[in-house]
């Protein structure tokens, strides 16, 4: 018979069986394809090897200032970061200045690394941040700097853990430690409880109340931290799902921390006042810093001492009574502002720049009324601050905030700005948003219900096209709202994990028309699967990967991920014979993988959300030691954000492994399978354009089988074999092999490093062999 050439349906179809699907590809994992051939994809490079970030990234957002200064910030569960020059500053917010505590709040244990610290009605929670000053030894360690809060036993105590154990069992610290604590951390893995309706009580989580965060139809006890970013000028507005606005000011000299924007002085350099002309009384009054940068709680005094600045470290505003003589007491160069901030929302679900018109809006909201800045937060409002002016958020006629309820859902979820709308989603419906001008600002439109969304990161606009992912099925909107096709519904959604659906995250990869589905597999806590539609072929892949956050941006080279964990620690001494690992909380690392406990790695093969198996220890030429209760332990890829389509290699690591990517045909046959085929002859067809190695080369491999509903089999009649494994390498021209069966498969895969492939169209010699029932 002359050459028959392999040749399939570009694109993963999963959605029937690997016989039913002949002519189609039915598995792969670091697969693309171009120009409707399979290809691997491009490697990853870690942005440092040596510096990392505390907690785990949940967005990324990109802009440059007007100093051409490239800035990244970095939301995580625990902290808020700007990198720059491959730096991470942390820029939380704090949620209180600095507070003096008791005499001799620290107390430890001889021999322990865990620190209690009592501090009455503290208000903190377990994972937040607080930094200690002025503190003498105690227990022969000196509590200073930055410290996560592992537990809370009290309302008036807690721990951290110290550097190194203490040497006996005592309290201390001295009459002058101060604790300045940053704004709460939230939950790392977001978990469902109370499913179903009415679950917990009647409205419990929505309408009214403050405390909690409504998340599809159920409720939970602490709120994934999700972070919603935009532009203001060159400074930067956040907000953490289900808190407060924030304002950071762009100063990559001292990097200070956010601010609220209620509290936020307009115009660097000025004193804002709230709500009263010069010579009022009780009012507030904010004193920036040299930089314009005011945060934190306000502290009562009077007067305003002429040459009186808040340095960049004191992260203080003071509340003064005003008088008609403290007016002349300002700083020179400094000035009064009315109105600053007046009924800015206390809390949101998501924020995000109107950009073509200059607006702040909010998703969800308190609404504005007069006299009453405390209202019940309504989940559905939509709220916006004046235009081009982002602390202005009371209606009047003199300007153009305003706010407007939508109707179908119970939450809203997430935005996304388009040419000519910004797209709204509630839980149950997409809407859009469009400015209309004075008097009624903007316009909604009612674009679809009955749909779903599955977190406020699953959305991607694209060509003024938006795709997103929802609870059992992907969408798309280009005018009207449709379902989009998907080859690999049933593999995604009957594999999918809707009790950590917030966590799914998505974005473009621009250069390859591509968007990126990240999402948790039925088994797994954490996103460890994607999914990857090329919305210019209309082809579908998928694979198995873990990234928190994704982020293309024309202000950097190429596509950003971050990949990270919550970092724990060990609940009881690990010995240098111990098999387990009793940690407090590893349900955000990978399912295998290695750790760092003090300067050992430790391989384990499997994992609770209690205890790592240890399959090694001592891994990667270090030391094996024993560890004491309460050490931190490391996940071995540190937390960090990643260039994409970088080269041909893992380089999470300072050492690059190789990405082992492959893709396998659906089976295929002589006519219908009616005769045995016996193939004795291939030609292979790729490129390995793109590789860095030398002598690149492939594994192609062919498996036979009797009958579709049979297995491969290895073990075969001495003349043939079921299933041929060959190397090809860069200038291979022809194999031959000796295969049988009625159905057979193709598959393609690269372990090596250095390697970069592209697959054509292989021939094979193929004749029938003969007929067997």
């Amino acid at each position: 018979m002359p050459l028959t050439k392999l040749s399939f349906r570009p694109g993963i179809n999963k959605e029937s069986t690997t016989y039913a699907n002949e002519g189609t590809y039915f598995d792969c994992n670091w697969v693309r394809f171009r120009a409707g051939y399979p290809e691997k994809i491009g490697g990853w490079q870690n942005l440092s090897h040596v510096n990392t970030f505390k907690g785990i990234a949940r967005s990324l957002f990109a802009w440059t200032n007007y100093a051409a200064e490239k800035l990244l910030g970095i939301g995580t569960s625990q902290k808020y970061y700007i990198e720059y020059g491959s730096q991470y500053y942390d820029v939380t917010p704090r949620r209180t200045a600095a507070i003096t505590l008791a005499s001799d709040p620290f107390a430890t244990t001889n021999g322990s690394k865990l620190i209690t610290v009592t501090h009455s009605s503290h208000g903190a929670a377990a994972g937040t941040y607080v930094t200690f000053a002025g503190a003498t030894s105690v227990g022969g360690i000196t509590v200073s700097g930055d410290y996560e809060i592992l537990t809370v036993p009290t309302g008036g105590t807690y721990t951290i853990a110290a550097a190194t154990a203490a040497n006996a069992t005592t309290t201390g610290g001295g009459a002058s430690v101060t604790a300045t604590y940053d704004i709460n951390a939230e939950s790392s893995v977001f978990t469902q409880i109370n499913t179903g309706w009415s679950a917990g009580g009647y409205g419990n989580g929505g309408w009214g109340d403050s405390s909690g965060v409504v998340l599809l139809p159920t409720i939970i006890s602490t709120p994934l931290r999700l972070w919603s970013q935009c532009l203001y000028g060159e400074d930067l507005i956040m907000a953490p799902r289900g808190g407060t606005v924030y304002y950071w000011d762009v100063d990559t000299d001292a990097f200070p921390r956010a601010v609220t924007v209620a509290s936020k002085a307009n115009t660097l350099g000025k004193v804002a006042y709230d709500g009263v002309t010069a010579g009022g009384t009780s009012s507030k009054i904010i004193v920036p810093d040299t930089t314009g940068i005011d945060i934190g709680a306000y502290v009562t005094g009077t007067g305003i001492p002429t040459g009186t600045y808040i340095t960049a470290a004191d992260f203080v505003t003071k509340e003064f009574t005003l008088s008609a003589a403290v007016t002349t007491g300002f700083p020179a160069g400094f000035y009064t502002f009315s109105h600053v901030g007046k009924a800015v929302p206390t809390k949101t679900e998501y924020v995000l720049a109107a950009d073509a018109a200059k607006f702040i809006v909010c998703l969800g909201s308190n609404p504005y009324e007069p006299g009453n800045f405390s209202t019940s937060y309504d989940p559905m409002l939509v709220r916006w601050s004046d235009q081009d002016n982002c602390y202005e958020w009371v209606p009047a006629i003199t300007n153009q905030s305003g706010e407007y309820r939508l109707s179908i859902g119970t939450y809203l979820v997430a935005a996304q700005n388009t040419r000519q709308e910004i797209l709204v989603w509630s839980n149950a419906a997409l809407y859009s948003m469009q400015y209309l001008g004075p008097p009624n600002v903007f316009g909604f439109n009612l674009l679809g219900d009955n749909l779903s969304i599955a977190s406020p990161s699953a959305a991607v606009t694209v060509n003024n096209i938006a795709l997103w992912m929802g609870y059992d099925k992907f969408y798309i909107y280009s005018g009207r709202v449709e379902t989009l096709p998907c080859s690999l519904h049933r593999h995604v959604f009957g594999n999918f994990n809707r009790d950590r659906v917030f966590q799914v995250t998505s974005g473009s990869n621009e250069a390859f028309n591509e968007v990126w589905w990240f999402y948790p597999s039925a088994d797994s806590q954490i996103n460890d699967r994607y999914v990857v539609y090329n919305y210019l072929e209309q082809v579908w892949t998928h694979g198995e990967l873990s990234r928190t956050a994704w982020l293309d941006s024309s202000l950097r080279p190429n596509p950003m991920a971050a990949f990270s964990s919550q970092t724990t620690f060990l609940k009881s001494t690990l010995t240098t014979d111990a098999t387990r690992i009793a940690v407090q909380d590893a349900s955000s690392y990978p399912y295998s993988g290695t750790v760092l406990i003090d300067s050992e790695q430790i391989a384990y093969s499997s994992r609770s959300s209690t205890e790592l198996i240890i399959s090694a220890r001592g891994v990667n030429g270090t030391t094996v030691a024993e560890h004491p209760t309460y050490t931190y332990v490391f996940s071995g890829i540190p937390n960090q954000v990643m260039y994409h389509e970088v080269g041909t290699d893992d380089g999470s690591l300072p050492n690059p492994q190789p990405i082992e990517a492959y893709i396998e045909s659906a089976d295929f046959d002589i006519g219908d399978g009616h005769d045995f085929g016996f193939v004795w002859r291939l030609l292979p067809d790729l490129t390995f354009a793109g590789s860095n190695g030398t002598g690149p080369h492939i594994e192609l491999e062919m498996q036979a089988r009797t009958n579709s509903g049979s297995a491969y089999r290895t073990k075969t009649p001495p003349t043939v074999t079921r299933t041929v494994t060959i190397p090809i390498e860069e200038y291979t021209g022809q194999v031959y092999i000796r295969l049988r069966g009625r159905q057979m498969k193709l598959k393609v895969a690269s372990y090596e490093t250095g390697i970069a492939w592209q697959l054509g169209q292989t021939r094979i010699d193929i004749r029938p062999d003969g007929r067997k029932i």
